[in-house]
């Protein structure tokens, strides 16, 4: 007799939700009779994510040296993604103990186009896999009366960032504690 009861509890808390969440969106599209709406976009998502940003930045290294004496260069590239009504602003973050050899860490390039792809060239040193250090490119530009950009960055070490490490503490985790059970299933 209690199942009962808690099913058709169940299933009338779910039919008031679905019908109440039908209810409300219908009365926030509803408008004015003169304003017409296009219905077949009442579904379609909105518009995110990194593939509509101004820009799309990255860093390349031929390869990482294993001595800070050692010279190295990096290859940032920039696409732009829109059109902008500025110029293209760049620069490189470096570490105070990362020295440039060739290349400039910052300027501003004017008449840059949409689709166009901007490729920057810069030569250090102090910049090894002896120490973890993370080299930076911004990009920006103003899009009307804001100021959008992006960035990129490479890191001397990646096999010890956060994004190589924490898989393997999930797993390590797991094993110091047992195959994964609850504490309840384990002690009965």
């Amino acid at each position: 007799m209690w199942k009962r009861k808690i099913i058709l509890l169940i299933g009338t808390g779910l039919c008031l939700g679905v019908f109440g969440a039908n209810y409300f969106a219908k009365s926030s599209s509803r408008g004015p009779a003169s304003v017409v709406t296009n219905k077949s976009n009442l579904w379609a998502p909105t518009p995110l994510g990194k593939h509509l940003a101004l820009f799309k930045v990255e860093i390349a290294s031929t390869n990482i040296p294993e001595s800070d004496n050692d010279e190295t260069t990096l290859t940032g590239r920039i696409l732009v993604n829109q059109e902008f009504n500025s110029e293209l602003e760049y620069a490189w973050g470096l570490p105070e103990d990362v020295q440039v050899i060739e290349g400039n860490t910052s300027d501003i390039l004017v008449g840059v186009q949409k689709g166009q792809l901007i490729e920057l060239k810069l030569t250090v040193t102090g910049f090894s896999k002896e120490k973890q250090k993370l080299i930076s490119l911004q990009a920006s530009g103003k899009k009307g009366a804001e100021v959008l950009g992006t960035s990129a960055m490479l890191a001397s070490r990646p096999e010890d960032t956060w994004e190589a490490v924490a898989p393997n503490m999930k797993k390590d985790a797991d094993e110091q504690l047992g195959t994964g059970k609850s504490r309840r299933g384990q002690a009965e």
